[in-house]
């Protein structure tokens, strides 16, 4: 289904992707940074980054997923608390502020 479908209809509207994210950068930056940008594309190491772009971007996911499952049980201790102390996990009325 991926190489029937989503690749080839991903594909056919790139052009699309490439557009917002080509006006996302023009909001952000001024014509000189991104012509020192496109110029550091160009470069060797600027094409290695671009190649590598898929890489990185699986190491972000999993390191991400791997901090949010660190950071949870501290978060959800301190939620319970929270919630505890407005009163909201109970039955009865909510306490007073």
């Amino acid at each position: 289904m991926v190489q029937e479908v989503v690749l080839p209809t991903l594909t056919a509207h790139f052009d699309e992707l490439l557009d917002i994210q080509a006006r996302g950068f023009a909001a952000a930056l001024g014509k000189d940074d991104l012509q020192v940008i496109a110029a550091f594309y160009a470069t060797p190491t600027g094409k290695r980054l671009v190649a590598a772009q898929p890489q990185l971007a699986q190491a972000q996911l999993v390191g991400t997923q791997q901090w949010m499952q660190s950071v949870t049980p501290e978060m959800q201790g301190k939620l319970t608390k929270a919630i505890q102390a407005h009163g909201w996990g109970s039955a009865g009325p909510a306490k007073p502020r």
